[in-house]
């Protein structure tokens, strides 16, 4: 811990505006908590009958938004490959894990350029950044760009149908009590 609040006081000290009380605060309080950021990368999502979904198989950029998409996806490709293949799981966690992983792939792209723009490391680059993100705001530049860009972030990947999981018209629904 004490190598934690090292690691904030070396990067704010000299900051500026109210740092000097943040790192006060931070030396006196006895609810301090640090968390790295950091994304997983595996080369296989299962071993024997254990799988990994979501989060613990294949964590997005933490700056893409995909985190719970990912996650659904994951899911709904497990138990499509499950489904699929009733009884030999083996063959199921490697369709599952050769399915999603060019989905995976893309969600996981991080560009170090973008992270370095939105953390700058200095006061006259955080004024820099404020200042084009209040005018970026203010000219609702977000909308625009959202209405002009191409719907998918997934490089084009498409989910794949799997038809027996869904129930005939004519099954009768069984509802829980």
């Amino acid at each position: 811990m004490d190598q934690q609040k090292q690691f904030w006081i070396e990067r704010f000290r000299d900051a500026g505006w109210q740092t000097d009380r943040f790192i006060q605060g931070m030396m006196t309080t006895p609810n301090f908590y640090s968390q790295e950021v950091v994304q997983v990368r595996t080369d296989t999502w299962y071993k024997g009958r254990v799988v990994l979904v979501g989060d613990a198989a294949h964590c997005a950029s933490p700056f893409s938004g995909m985190g719970v998409s990912g996650s659904l996806v994951g899911a709904y490709v497990l138990a499509g490959e499950i489904n699929r293949n009733m009884g030999d799981l083996a063959r199921a966690f490697a369709f599952y894990d050769k399915t999603l992983r060019p989905f995976v792939n893309e969600i996981q792209k991080v560009n170090p350029s973008l992270l370095r723009l939105g953390m700058p490391k200095t006061r006259f680059g955080i004024s820099i950044f404020l200042s084009v993100t209040a005018l970026v705001a203010l000219l609702r530049i977000p909308d625009v760009v959202a209405r002009f860009s191409p719907e998918d972030r997934d490089g084009g990947w498409r989910l794949p149908e799997y038809t027996q999981l869904n129930p005939p018209k004519n099954a009768r629904r069984h509802h829980l009590r």
